[in-house]
């Protein structure tokens, strides 16, 4: 057995020469085990070893190469997202510039041209609640002015009709009137004879054929005058309302007349910009008029 042990010890010192002092370390430690796998240890340890070596290695060189992909995935995907923001910037701007074109092409002027008027866009509590100084209160007054001008011309024409309907007076109202005075002044006289007459006719008591038939005739002519009354009454009703209506309608024209001049001036107070018949109807769609 110590024959055997030392051969072991010999063999295994040339071996520590050829493979150093891990194989000596090994050995020494676990004879017996080196002994049952001196073949296998060889092959396995190196093997191994140089294996698990280079693999630890590789890994290093992945776990670098997984960093720079990391990085450069990073930066592909800031990269995109650059892009990405910038095709919607470039989009937004598209669609608002389509959008503008539109509504230039709608309006036929653009919101250049309109400048501070734009702010007709407000909406109407915008409207409502603004100061009378602000741009918004501005162009509220001259929305109102459109608004009364649009009520004048449909008052106008509805008066028209009317006026095309009546009957033309045939006599001015002041001569009229003078006929009716005396038609008036005519049956209070009438109506003085009448009740004398029947004062007459109670005297003589009730029966008198003579006062009776005065009475008659008396009576017949209040009637007829208070019949001239009434038709000069009417005459002069209506040739009154047709008057009234006329001088209406000259009141309306005149108005008309300085609607439009009236409206711009309101248009102007609330522009910074000259302006135009084009803009003055931009204006007007946009608040729907």
């Amino acid at each position: 057995m110590k024959t055997s042990t030392l051969k072991i010890l010999r063999t295994c010192s040339l071996t520590i020469a050829l493979l150093g002092s891990a194989a000596f370390v090994t050995v020494v430690s676990v004879p017996d085990m080196a002994f049952a796998k001196s073949g296998n240890d060889g092959g396995n340890g190196g093997g191994n070893g140089n294996g698990n070596g280079g693999s630890n290695g590789k890994s290093n060189g992945n776990g670098n190469g997984n960093g720079s992909n990391a990085k450069s995935n990073d930066g592909g995907e800031k990269s995109k997202s650059k892009s990405s923001g910038s095709e919607t910037s470039s989009k937004t701007k598209s669609k608002s510039s389509t959008k503008s074109k539109r509504l230039s092409d709608e309006l036929g002027v653009s919101a250049s041209e309109l400048g501070a008027l734009n702010a007709a866009h407000a909406n109407a509590n915008a409207f409502k609640n603004a100061s009378p100084n602000s741009r918004v209160g501005r162009i509220g007054a001259y929305r109102d002015a459109v608004v009364e001008g649009r009520e004048l011309e449909a008052e106008f024409e509805e008066k028209s009709a009317v006026l095309d309907a009546m009957t033309p007076p045939a006599r001015d109202v002041s001569l009229i009137e003078t006929d009716l005075n005396g038609a008036l002044n005519d049956v209070a006289t009438k109506s003085d004879d009448v009740a004398r007459l029947e004062a007459d006719l109670a005297m003589a008591g009730g029966a008198d054929p003579s006062i009776e038939a005065e009475l008659a005739a008396a009576r017949d002519a209040l009637a007829n005058a208070e019949a001239t009354e009434r038709s000069l009454q009417v005459e002069l009703a209506e040739a009154e309302a047709y008057a009234t209506l006329e001088a209406q309608l000259a009141d309306l024209e005149a108005r008309l007349q300085a609607q439009p001049e009236l409206e711009r001036d309101l248009l102007d107070a609330a522009a910074n910009k000259p302006v135009t018949d084009a803009v003055e109807e931009a204006v007007k769609k946009l608040l729907g008029l």
